[in-house]
């Protein structure tokens, strides 16, 4: 992200949250965005929305946040959002670590967004920041927050807005953060607002994939963020239309433990999967060479039985052996007789 867009995107968010100052916005803007570089495929540029488009989505809510007092409240009151749109992170993440020296340093410049909590007497439930929340409880101290009424559309919508505008989600964070919110029920309007894509149609892009990857394999992968959509969607199709897809799965959810994974960051992680389900499908799907066993007695040689997983072939050499040939041809009637004969639990018709 250039300065310039940077400093953009910084003076508006200030004029969502009124009495916040404009340089220590982009300030923390700066201490909180990724180390990582942003996705740069056309497929994921062409995710993002315009602020525009969504900023006049959301007209009554800037308004009423410039009205608000900004509150202070204890963060050990403040619960998990409605629906999580980030992948776990820890304590040691490095970014996190930054936080809580910057806010330690400087203290907490930019509130978060919160509302009374619907089921939890005296809690609230957050909207967003909530590293920023985090962080002031690793340091014991009140986390400055805007109190509002919001309905649940509001509320996913505005968490939606603040990921846009400050850090980007990487793709798989976006896919799956859409699925829940399709499975949550709401509508495309509303997550296409509450993603950041303009496009309904790519919203239904989006959680198709986040549907062919296992949940477990995308958590354990990461976010990933300068892997984009379509290898994502090549990772996802392979997994969905793969000719062994169990064995794909099987081979893809036994990386971790390995060193290698274990050192890899989420981008190296997506590779050694990819490259460990596209092994596990050229293994499964190439024919294997036909067992052969040869028709022999200890005197001559009949011919072979050549046998593979799907078929079995029987060869008699007709030049050396016409005779045989006849015999195995005019007993073939009686062998399909006597063995569904067995089959259905009589005897054989041999003579004992």
């Amino acid at each position: 992200m250039t300065s310039s867009k940077a400093s953009t995107r910084a003076k508006k968010l200030a004029g969502m949250f009124g009495q916040v100052d404009p340089e220590a916005l982009a300030k923390q803007a700066a201490n909180e965005k990724s180390t990582e570089k942003s996705m740069t495929t056309a497929p994921t540029k062409a995710l993002q929305a315009s602020f525009a488009s969504i900023e006049k989505d959301n007209l009554s809510l800037r308004e009423e946040l410039k009205k608000s007092k900004v509150h202070e409240l204890d963060p050990d009151l403040v619960l998990a959002s409605l629906i999580p749109d980030r992948m776990e992170w820890t304590e040691d993440d490095p970014q996190f670590q930054s936080l809580v020296a910057s806010m330690e340093a400087s203290g907490q410049k930019l509130p978060i967004l919160v509302r009374p909590h619907p089921d939890v007497d005296g809690a609230y439930q957050l909207a967003y920041g909530a590293r920023r929340n985090k962080a002031a409880k690793v340091l014991g101290r009140k986390v400055r927050a805007f109190v509002e009424d919001l309905s649940d559309e509001q509320l996913v919508v505005a968490q939606g807005l603040e990921n846009n505008e400050r850090k980007n989600l990487s793709f798989i964070e976006q896919a799956m953060y859409a699925q829940a919110l399709t499975q949550a029920g709401y509508s495309r309007k509303v997550i296409a607002e509450s993603v950041g894509v303009g496009n309904e149609t790519i919203i239904s892009k989006m959680t198709a994939i986040a549907g062919q990857v296992p949940r477990d394999i995308c958590i354990s992968i990461g976010p990933a963020p300068k892997i984009g959509r379509t290898r994502w969607e090549a990772f996802g199709q392979l997994i969905e239309k793969g000719s062994r897809k169990a064995s794909i799965v099987e081979a893809v959810r036994g990386l971790p433990g390995h060193e290698i994974w274990t050192n890899a960051d989420s981008n190296k992680r997506f590779e050694l999967a990819m490259r460990a389900a596209e092994k596990a499908d050229k293994a499964r799907t190439a024919n294997p060479k036909p067992s052969k066993m040869p028709i022999q007695s200890s005197t001559r040689s009949y011919g072979n039985i050549e046998r593979s997983p799907s078929a079995m072939k029987i060869t008699i050499n007709v030049k050396s052996e016409p005779k045989f040939a006849n015999f195995v041809a005019e007993r073939m009637a009686t062998l399909i007789t006597e063995f569904e004969n067995l089959e259905r639990g009589g005897e054989s018709n041999e003579e004992d």
